[in-house]
């Protein structure tokens, strides 16, 4: 496979598959079981033991929380996505609403490609509205450090709070230890996401494709003023990549988008605006 050819592919596993959640679709074989509407549904804060409680609005939001090694991550605001073409990104209300039985509204996705075993690969965090536990669990006999990890099945767990925590026992208990300040939280990504501006509905960021950079950032918004925008941004950017990247941007007022290229040391940020009736354009461009 050709660069070019591996680039593409890249791209449309970010556009296209990454941004769906991967959620748990099995059921619960226990007696411990809320299956009630969600307006009967006990409230998170009734629940027993500490309770989550860090701000999720972006995708630095969700890695402060997260432990160490995470290789990539994404942060999506199906929310404010809705409000928007953006929305066109958006799985539909019934997978969003399969992992909690109520309205999923925001989710962070942090991977550690390097553990072997898949099932402690990832680390997912959840805005739900209502905030409700309205789902099959059993809870564990003993808190850890004063959360209750809730079993949803023999290798997935939730931590209630806001956000609500999912993933493997170990992988929830590192992120607990991170919550106590007993260890740190991912850093790895610290610099490149320090050439980031707040408020993008769509974030996501990786090191794992070493044919476009060493560490690669991408996000979309809905502009205030109108239109859309598209950034995305490089750490050691592969000679070859950027020279795409500037023919994109030689013709790209015949596509309506307007690019503005920056460089800043070993960092290339590269920010596409378009209008509403050119988002498709937008959306299609390959950003590498």
């Amino acid at each position: 496979m050709d660069k070019k050819s591996a680039i593409g592919i890249f791209l449309a596993v970010i556009m296209v598959g990454s941004i769906l959640p991967l959620f748990f679709s099995g059921s619960s074989n226990n007696n411990n079981a809320n299956t009630n509407s969600a307006s009967d549904a006990p409230g998170i804060n009734t629940m027993p033991g500490n309770k989550v409680d860090h701000q999720l609005n972006s995708i630095a939001d969700g890695l402060a929380m997260s432990p160490e090694g995470i290789t990539s991550a994404q942060y999506v605001d199906y929310a404010r996505m809705h409000q928007s073409q953006l929305k066109i990104f958006v799985p539909n209300e019934t997978e969003l609403s399969t992992l909690y039985n109520v309205r999923l509204t925001k989710e962070f996705v942090a991977v550690d490609s390097n553990v072997a075993n898949g099932t402690d690969i990832a680390l997912r965090m959840h805005e739900i509205e209502p905030k409700v536990v309205n789902f099959q669990y059993m809870a564990l006999n003993e808190p850890y450090k004063g959360y209750y990890l809730l079993s949803r099945s023999e290798d997935y767990y939730n931590v209630v709070g806001s956000p609500m925590l999912f993933g493997s026992r170990n992988r929830l208990q590192n992120t607990i230890d991170v919550l106590s300040g007993d260890s740190s939280g991912s850093h790895y990504f610290d610099d490149l996401l320090s050439y980031t501006e707040p408020g993008a509905e769509f974030q996501m960021i990786s090191s794992e494709n070493e044919l476009v950079a060493d560490q690669y950032y991408l996000d979309f918004r809905a502009l205030e003023e109108g239109g859309y925008a598209r950034t995305s941004i490089f750490l050691n950017l592969n000679a070859s990549v950027l020279s795409d990247i500037n023919s994109l941007a030689q013709n790209s007022s015949m596509r309506g988008l307007e690019y503005d290229i920056t460089k800043f040391n070993n960092i290339t940020k590269v920010i596409v605006k378009t209008n509403e009736s050119n988002f498709f354009n937008l959306a299609l461009e390959p950003s590498a």
